[in-house]
């Protein structure tokens, strides 16, 4: 299972539920959860970006809104999913209380995010993937927008700090061996080039290692993961 799948599962058994995809994106964790028969989905998000026919699904319903100030009454849900938002908010504290209020006494709450800096790439140059790696994770993203390379492993810090009894903490890594523009590698390796941006000499370099990511996709021996981290938080009643 993906990561999508694998945090909707932790959500536990949502059918007949109304639960909470926070930082919800195009809707991939939306969509995991739709297979496990909630009655509504509150899909949420800053921007925009939820795909049409999850727009026109009956079983949807999209908020475009803050993550620390829901529009949702309290204990209205009954299970939560909050996947690589931590990293982009100014307060993970007051997301977490948001979350802990609008979910209903005995409610579950999934808190996950990507760790960044265990990110793995075949490469033929292992020093230069380390160096790009880590200008990467020391990235600060600009035009005001936030970034942590080690979110994955703070989780249980932030836990710790919330209303939240932690009942769980996972973590997995899935092998991709994809690298073209619909991949999850191709992805991350765009925002390492970004990254690189303001040293012209790391960039000429960076951009002939994506093309060995390339090559070594085109022989069939390319694989990328990263290390998930998921923390299931339970609220009492």
């Amino acid at each position: 299972m993906g990561r999508f799948e694998n945090v909707t599962t932790l959500a536990g058994a949502v059918e007949g539920a109304v639960v909470l995809d926070l930082a919800c994106g195009s809707g991939r964790t939306t969509r995991a959860l739709l297979t496990r028969g909630p009655r509504l989905v509150h899909a949420v998000d800053v921007g925009s970006n939820l795909d049409d026919d999850l727009l026109l699904d009956p079983r949807v319903r999209a908020h475009i809104t803050g993550l620390e100030d829901l529009p949702l009454a309290d204990g209205e849900v009954d299970a939560a999913v909050s996947l690589n938002a931590v990293e982009h908010l100014a307060d993970v504290g007051a997301h977490l209380a948001e979350v802990h209020r609008v979910l209903r006494p005995g409610g579950t709450a999934v808190l996950a995010h990507s760790d960044w800096d265990t990110a793995l790439f075949t490469s033929d140059d292992d020093a230069l993937t380390r160096e790009l790696l880590d200008r990467f994770v020391g990235h600060v993203p600009g035009g005001g927008a936030r970034g942590d390379g080690f979110a994955g492993r703070k989780l249980l810090r932030h836990a710790a700090r919330s209303p939240f009894t932690v009942e769980s903490v996972h973590s997995w890594a899935d092998p991709h061996r994809r690298f073209d523009e619909d991949s999850v590698a191709w992805k991350v390796a765009t925002g390492i080039l970004a990254a690189a941006g303001d040293d012209p000499v790391l960039t000429a370099r960076a951009a002939g290692w994506i093309e060995g990511l390339r090559s070594a996709a085109r022989a069939g021996h390319f694989l990328f993961t990263v290390t998930d981290v998921a923390v299931v938080l339970r609220k009492h009643g």
